[in-house]
């Protein structure tokens, strides 16, 4: 279990730093004043009473937990004229940087209102970066709880090469239509995501293991997904991931289940990583590993064998176990490289319903333990390149 932040015993109000939580206010230096009076004092608790507080960007510091009250609600200003942008890109909505015992809790929400961001990408996708809802930076003993996050500009919650993280009983939602509206972007070790409702418009878990260090030691237990592209590992996996469990978990009308993508030049290691004891239904593709992204070639000869680097994604000791799905159109695909094909994924009692099979691509070391595809049509398994065993 990761550490749990050290918040001092002391109490504050945003209302006793002016904040007014009427739904107009423009509460950025109240609020901004009230955090930054709480670090001044050594640390303690900030409470977000009942209330609807405007505010721009804020940035959040140590031995701090911002606590929101049931019926407390931060709104993010969706004023794209006087939303502050740095080094080309709008600012984050709430930041920390190298801040440790950190939490925010409570029962309120923070909200994003991203509908008017959401419109703007749709106009350009070359406007500048959309901000993040919640970004901490290397930061140590954070928890997050309790809350619910909505509508982000882009992603909602991106703990970034953080350690000792603990993410427990938080909603998480955008419409399926909202592009990058990733649920949770974590990096780094020790973390703790359990008992999360999430409901986005992209992943709804992406663990991002970028370089320069290695990401160990994730657990994401008891966790709803609905909508949105499943659990997943990447795109960039350059830093390499050991020691991840993805168990106890749902998912229902998301477009991939376990999920991986990587490609050449991104890649990493990727070892000791189970996924266990999953529903799904009406998912997609329940398994979708792929080393291409974002897109994978047409047929398995598109793609000539190329140098093996440190950046090619390779794959150790993957295991799926006790694993259910119905309902889907495709059992999914594993898709690796020429030069290095995706190896040692050991499936254990899955059982999976679709109308068509699995495709395999460049894939060796696929062991199937006492599980089923039943296909509505064609063969279970589509084989190009591919060593299988223990499936007829």
């Amino acid at each position: 279990m990761p550490e749990l932040p050290r918040i001092p015993a002391r109490a504050f109000s945003v209302a006793d730093y002016g904040a007014l939580g009427d739904g107009k206010t423009m509460n950025t230096a109240a609020l901004q004043h009230a955090i930054d009076a709480v670090g001044k004092s050594g640390g303690g608790t900030l409470h977000v009473p009942v209330g609807r507080f405007v505010t721009g960007p804020l940035v959040l510091g140590s031995n701090l937990n911002l606590h929101l009250a049931k019926g407390a609600v931060i709104l993010i200003s969706d004023d794209m004229a006087t939303y502050p942008q740095t080094h080309g890109r709008y600012q984050d909505s709430i930041t920390s940087v190298k801040s440790h015992d950190l939490e925010i809790s409570g029962e309120g929400c923070i909200d994003g209102q991203g509908a008017s961001w959401w419109a703007a990408f749709e106009a350009n996708h070359d406007m500048p970066h959309r901000p993040y809802l919640i970004k901490f930076d290397h930061c140590e003993r954070v928890r997050v709880a309790g809350i619910t996050l909505i509508n982000s500009p882009m992603f909602h919650l991106v703990p970034n090469q953080c350690a000792e993280v603990t993410i427990r009983d938080i909603t998480i939602s955008a419409p399926s239509t909202a592009h990058n509206t990733d649920g949770i972007d974590p990096s780094g070790t020790n973390f703790l995501i359990d008992g999360c409702h999430i409901d986005t418009g992209d992943d709804n878990i992406a663990i991002k293991p970028c370089a320069p260090a290695m990401n160990r030691n994730f657990t994401i237990s008891n966790c709803e997904f609905r909508r949105g592209h499943g659990m997943s590992i990447g795109s960039g996996t350059n830093g390499g991931l050991e020691n991840m469990l993805v168990r106890n978990c749902s998912f229902s009308g998301t477009d991939a289940g376990i999920r991986i993508k990587t490609a050449r030049g991104r890649g990493g290691l990727l070892k000791n990583v189970t996924y266990d004891h999953l529903s799904m239904t009406k998912v997609k593709k329940p398994i979708e590993i792929v080393c291409y992204y974002p897109k994978t070639p047409k047929t398995p000869d598109e793609d000539p064998r190329q140098a093996i680097t440190p950046l090619t994604p390779t794959f150790d000791n993957i295991t799926i176990s006790n694993v259910t799905s119905t309902a889907s159109p495709g059992a999914g695909v594993i898709w690796g490289l020429p030069e290095m094909p995706v190896a040692d994924i050991h499936f254990i009692n899955v059982h999976l319903t679709a109308a068509t099979g699995m495709k395999m691509v460049h894939a060796k070391g696929i062991r199937f333990t006492d599980s089923a595809l039943t296909i509505a049509k064609g063969k279970a398994l589509i084989l190009s390149d591919a060593e299988v065993t223990g499936l007829k």
